[in-house]
């Protein structure tokens, strides 16, 4: 039984593309009770800890710290040309007094042709004490000519004593089979079975069943500006919205600097009048967004107040915008790009004030969706285990989380997709659900542009922890950076990269489907998710049609026709 086990093992492995990457730290358990040739102490005291520990038998305690970067290091050999992930888990001992909170960076230390780069692979602000066991980490790209690099944790306030334990470094393995891997998922998790069939056997002379999809279940959209989306003179690009897109991110007039430039004078018009507008053509809305603690988006007339009265004009706006949008929009990003401002924080002095929005915000409207929305994610890993570890604290505090937006701002066309995945699986590891919010690709050549998007899309819409693609910018009409258009000129005109966009989301993952059907044969096919049309034709002409959704549970039709072949009904069945 046991060799039949291993067999069975190996065949999964080897179908799942299974790699067991060589870990390349020594002791990386810290179950040695010896540092002698693995980590060795820089400027602190590594004493060996089994009182509390987060995996094994025991961990390390980092104590008698003078600086930041005072900590257990580890140098290790590496091959120039690879992507490396590195990761471990900290858990403070304590925290200064009255120090809310502390940062943390995750260093390699890169030795290249003989010179050390220092990068930063991930970044984890405000940490406090009672999140226990905390995974911090990150990758990075060994360039060529690397022969190792020095691992070490630098967390920002040298009287924080902490534990350490289970870190890990290990390459990120190239899969050649991703994309071949990624159409198999998706037509395994977007996708269900269709069977059609005539009741009774009746007859079915010049019968035919015509599906064609309406709306996807998954989400694809496009941020939009909400002038041109009611002024009369950009009817073309209403159009464009509305033949193209299923959902809409406003992509500034919901935000409260933009809102609000002087207090108690709110521009509710702008974007209300743009939503009324898009929901009458079936768009489904994203709220972007309800706060933004940054530095610069915070209305300026906020400066100077107590933390008191902060809290005060902070609800007072929830109830504002929620009193004028309530009903109308899907999801929420609650505090746009937290893992790089603290500004609510400081002002409040309330190290969990972001999760208190959350908390006002579905009190004013239980049925929204409330979101993280970050930055930094899947472009470069310096927030993704950041955000991984935000939405699992908000999930274990009881906050009515519902998702991770992550931006996705490609600076190239020269994305290696084995890394994004990679990101990707960390955020999901959340247990919560992620939407690409602000997806552009940088590229002034449209073909490369077309691959990157291609591989892109189809890697995101293979994920089954996503359910939506937002793209950013679209039309260089309106539009920051014209090297992320993808349809040009007056009559939006698809470059190679627009032209994919059509191809894949109203192409190749649209079902249309035209069959003949007999009085005794049932259709079996299968369709993309989300919302159809069924026609009933004879000899072409359509003589009966019907509404329904596709689900992952599949549907079965059933067509009634009468005796002289009109339809009475089209019963509907799993």
């Amino acid at each position: 039984m046991k060799r039949f086990l291993d067999i069975y093992i190996g065949i999964l492995c080897l179908t799942l593309q299974c790699y067991a990457e060589t870990e390349l730290l020594k002791n990386s358990d810290f179950e040695s009770t010896s540092f002698s040739g693995n980590w060795h102490a820089a400027d602190c005291r590594l004493t060996p800890y089994t009182a509390d520990k987060y995996h094994g038998s025991r961990c390390v305690k980092v104590s008698n710290r003078h600086h930041d970067w005072s900590a257990a290091r580890q140098d290790v050999s590496l091959t120039g040309g690879q992507w490396y992930s590195a990761k471990s888990y900290i858990k403070f001992l304590n925290m200064p007094a009255g120090v809310p909170y502390v940062f943390i960076d995750v260093i390699a230390a890169i030795h290249v042709d003989g010179h050390t780069k220092y990068q930063t692979l991930g970044q984890i602000p405000m940490q406090q004490e009672k999140y226990g066991w905390t995974e911090v980490g990150g990758d990075f790209f060994a360039p060529n000519g690397t022969t190792g690099a020095t691992f070490y944790i630098q967390v920002h306030n040298s009287a924080v004593n902490y534990l350490q334990d289970f870190s890990s470094l290990q390459r990120i393995p190239s899969n050649p089979n991703w994309k071949s891997e990624a159409i198999t998922r998706i037509n395994a998790t977007r996708k269900a079975p269709i069977t059609v069939g005539l009741a009774n056997g009746a007859s079915a002379t010049g019968i035919s069943i015509e599906l064609q999809q309406q709306k996807h279940s998954f989400g694809f959209g496009a941020g939009v500006v909400a002038d041109m989306m009611t002024n009369p003179n950009q009817q073309a690009y209403q159009n464009f919205v509305y033949k193209n897109f299923e959902w809409a991110v406003i992509v500034n007039a919901l935000k409260w600097r933009l809102m609000e430039w002087s207090k108690g004078h709110i521009n509710f018009a702008r974007p209300v009048n743009a939503i009324k507008a898009l929901q009458a053509h079936g768009i489904k809305i994203r709220g972007h967004n309800m706060f933004w603690g940054v530095n610069g988006h915070v209305p300026a007339w906020m400066e100077g107040k107590s933390a008191t009265e902060y809290v005060s004009e902070m609800k007072l706006h929830v109830h504002e915008v929620v009193s004028h949008t309530r009903g109308t929009l899907e999801h929420w990003d609650v505090n746009n790009e937290n893992m790089h401002g603290d500004y609510f924080e400081r002002h409040t002095g309330d190290p969990d004030i972001t999760a208190k929005m959350f908390q006002w915000i579905h009190s004013e409207e239980p049925n929204v969706k409330l979101f993280i929305n970050e930055y930094n994610i899947i472009t470069n890993s310096q927030s993704t285990t950041a955000t991984r570890n935000q939405a699992i604290q908000l999930r274990n505090m009881g906050i009515p989380v519902y998702g991770v937006g992550i931006q996705g701002h490609f600076h190239s066309s020269n994305i290696d997709i084995d890394v994004v995945k990679y990101r990707l699986d960390k955020v999901a590891e959340s247990g919560l659900k992620i939407w690409i919010t602000e997806l552009t690709v940088s590229e002034s050549d449209a073909n490369k542009k077309a691959a990157a998007l291609e591989n892109l899309l189809t890697l995101f819409y293979s994920h089954p922890a996503v359910e939506g693609v937002i793209l950013w910018t679209f039309w260089d009409g309106a539009i920051r950076h014209s090297q992320d258009k993808l349809f040009e000129g007056p009559n939006f005109t698809p470059n190679a990269a627009g032209q994919k966009y059509i191809d894949l989301v109203h192409k190749a993952w649209n079902t249309s489907f035209t069959h003949a059907i007999s009085a005794h044969n049932k259709i079996h096919t299968s369709g993309f998710l989300g919302d159809y049309v069924l026609n009933v034709k004879r000899d072409g002409n359509v003589i009966h049609q019907e509404q329904f959704s596709l689900d992952s549970a599949g549907k079965h039709l059933t067509v009634h026709l009468t005796g002289d072949q009109h339809v009475s009904h089209v019963a509907f069945g799993r």
